[in-house]
């Protein structure tokens, strides 16, 4: 008995109509940016036409964009180049903030001769970016000495060690910053280390901006919490925070608390100095001028024990432990 022969077909194979499918869905792709397009255009079309026919003088599309004729072509154009400037300078700085430090030349507009070698350096806490600082140094004085023969000789700048001109640098870290300009930007002809500069000088900068940001989110949880706030938190305890300063370095906090009863006039204070790390350095609690032992174990926190006080760890949850106890927990 011979076998039944193929049934041929003309359908399609699995392959083939993976391709269609394929071709298809970027056809369709393309007919939706199309559509959208048109309907972008016949919008804007649209407002130029009401506009003409209400007024013949200049229209203006957008603060930025000023048109005298209604070449649709020409206002296209120029958006979709203001758009693409924009999405230049946004990529831009975006691989700015990624890179943490970037290196760039300007010219210095006291001396337009004179190219400047600039350093931005970035600062992020809590995934948002501070205000960059910038350093900006120039040649050393690399002129000979006068001579007879050369009373005066023409300046000439030093094509190998360069010096710190001008800088963003908070007032208060001038003594930290001139203290690495001297270790690692020595005049010639000693080895200068840049690279070291920079990046030491970013690490006392980074850990100011972490340090400022915890601790402000516990000075906006005092503020949050007074009894004056309008606050829907629980009732004010007896004894509440009423203020939480921070020195502008991020180095030292005051505390102070008060009672609700105002014919109570017990002065309780605390000071914390925090290292650099953010750990803390020194603390003292006092209640009319008698230190509080317990009160002070009770801001470090349980896990000061295990290291928690040598960094900014002991920071979050400071909120809750300033609530003030009269005896040891």
């Amino acid at each position: 008995m011979s076998s039944p022969s193929p049934i041929l077909t003309d359908e399609p194979g699995i392959e083939e109509l993976q391709q269609q499918i394929h071709t298809l869905t970027k056809l369709r792709a393309s007919h939706q940016a199309s559509l959208l397009s048109l309907r972008s255009t016949k919008s804007l079309k649209d407002h130029l036409s009401s506009s003409s026919s209400s007024s013949q003088t200049k229209i203006s599309i957008s603060p930025s964009l000023h048109i005298s004729d209604k070449n649709l072509n020409d206002i296209l154009l120029t958006r979709s180049a203001e758009i693409t400037t924009d999405r230049q300078e946004w990529t831009r700085e975006a691989l700015y903030r990624m890179s943490g430090l970037t290196k760039f030349s300007v010219t210095d507009p006291s001396f337009p001769d004179q190219n400047l070698t600039g350093i931005r350096i970035e600062v992020m806490a809590d995934g948002k970016f501070g205000t960059p600082y910038y350093l900006f140094l120039k040649p050393y004085d690399d002129t000979p000495k006068p001579t007879p023969d050369d009373p005066s000789p023409a300046e000439v700048p030093s094509d190998t060690h360069l010096q710190l001109h001008r800088h963003t640098v908070p007032a208060f870290f001038v003594q930290s910053l001139n203290i690495l300009a001297e270790k690692y930007l020595p005049p010639p002809p000693r080895m200068q280390n840049l690279d070291r500069f920079v990046r030491d000088a970013r690490h006392f900068l980074v850990l100011h901006y972490l340090r400022r940001s915890r601790l402000a989110r516990i000075k906006d949880e005092v503020t949050q919490n007074l009894p004056d706030s309008g606050s829907d938190t629980a009732p004010i305890s007896d004894i509440y925070v009423s203020e939480f300063t921070i020195d502008p370095e991020a180095r030292l906090v005051e505390v102070r608390w008060l009672d609700t009863n105002v014919h109570i006039t017990t002065k309780r204070q605390a000071w914390i100095a925090l290292t650099e790390e953010g750990g803390i350095e020194g603390l003292i609690v006092k209640e009319d001028n008698r230190r509080i032992l317990h009160m002070e174990m009770q801001i470090k926190g349980t896990d000061w024990v295990r290291g928690a006080t040598d960094s900014m760890d002991w920071i979050p949850g400071l909120f809750q432990r300033l609530k003030w106890s009269s005896h040891p927990l």
